[in-house]
């Protein structure tokens, strides 16, 4: 039975950046970050609805807020995803659902926002889709080698609709028609691998700053690069010559639930074609073992046939595809997700 007039409890609140996405954009001078003219994600000043009778107003460029609730049948932890106009559920324990989802279609509806997406379990994924949730893909191995399902509820049909799923569904079997074996080149002469630390942080802003127009997160800002390094992101750079960064990644590592995304590819449009990603990925992918880290995956970009082919050749699993999921490059796409064991443990 729905309580919506249960006390809740508040944690306190703190600023947090949503999980990247990957993409390789378009390269191009950055509107979101130089331009002079303010845009429409209205981040100057942000007012989000935390729960019944709790509001905030955020001063300044605000991405998102993590917030955690304890109601009636249901703790939820959901991160408040202001720039992508999403409601993101980070984890929950139910044993009144429907009192868990009317608060997240409440706290959807309030912050104007037009999704709302959870990764579900095995016992209880089927639960939500009584509920107007969609299955939208599986995360094999998510949960400690325990599939999540990816779990989302629309309330606009703009924002449920892409227009790109028959051209996307073709890259996909395109790939699927090919072989997966791929012998990358080796570096060019010259150019080195490192694990990014605080002196190359101006070389990945700069490189980020060149490629995406906008990006689902404070990816372009100095700031957020050295707390993340200094927390829970793995980043690894490929230098030219010169030491400038010319290619880069990441790995967002969750140890709780022993998997890690593989997430903010970026390359240089003059060095695309070198086979650059495909090192950064596999050396995150050596990390990742040596951590102890079960499952790296990662959200690519769907129209991107490029960094779709890279972990089709890397032996990901595609297993699924986000709907107008988050903005990159200035409008929502969608993203396609791939999976792949580590074999950490396994030697």
């Amino acid at each position: 039975m729905s309580d919506e007039s249960a006390p809740v409890h508040k944690k306190k609140t703190e600023k947090k950046v949503l999980t990247p996405t990957v993409s390789e954009g378009t390269e191009g001078a950055s509107s979101e970050w130089g331009a002079v003219e303010p845009t429409d994600k209205g981040m100057g000043l942000a007012r989000l609805t935390l729960d019944k009778g709790v509001k905030t107003t955020a001063i300044g460029q605000l991405y998102g807020l993590d917030f955690e609730i304890e109601g009636k049948g249901f703790v939820v932890r959901v991160f408040f995803d202001k720039y992508n106009r999403r409601l993101k559920v980070e984890d929950y324990e139910a044993t009144d659902y429907r009192a868990l989802v009317n608060r997240l279609s409440w706290l959807a509806q309030e912050n104007q926002f037009d999704k709302v997406f959870l990764k579900a379990r095995k016992d209880d994924w089927q639960r939500f889709l009584g509920y107007g949730y969609m299955l939208e893909g599986i995360l094999k191995y998510f949960f400690r080698g325990e599939d999540a399902y990816v779990m989302s509820r629309f309330s606009t049909l703009e924002r449920m609709t892409s227009a790109n799923l028959l051209k996307e569904n073709e890259i996909i079997e395109s790939l699927m028609k090919g072989s997966s074996g791929y012998q990358p080149p080796p570096l060019p002469e010259g150019y080195t691998m490192v694990v990014a630390g605080e002196a190359q942080i101006p070389g990945l802003v700069a490189l980020y700053r060149r490629v995406f127009r906008t990006y689902p997160s404070p990816l372009t800002h100095p700031d957020y690069i050295q707390q993340t390094m200094n927390r829970n992101i793995v980043y690894r750079a490929v230098l030219n010559k010169r030491g400038d960064v010319v290619s880069a990644a990441s790995a967002d590592v969750d140890v709780k639930h022993s998997n890690a995304e593989l997430t903010d590819c970026a390359t240089q449009k003059s060095e695309r074609g070198k086979g650059l990603m495909y090192h950064l990925l596999l050396a995150l992918e050596g990390d990742l073992r040596q951590r102890g880290i079960i499952t790296g995956y990662t959200l690519a970009r769907a129209p991107s046939v490029g960094m779709n082919r890279v972990f089709y050749r890397l032996g990901y699993e595609y297993t699924g595809r986000l709907i107008n999921n988050c903005d990159i490059y200035g409008q929502y796409e969608d993203m396609n997700i791939w999976v792949k064991p580590t074999g950490a443990g396994e030697e």
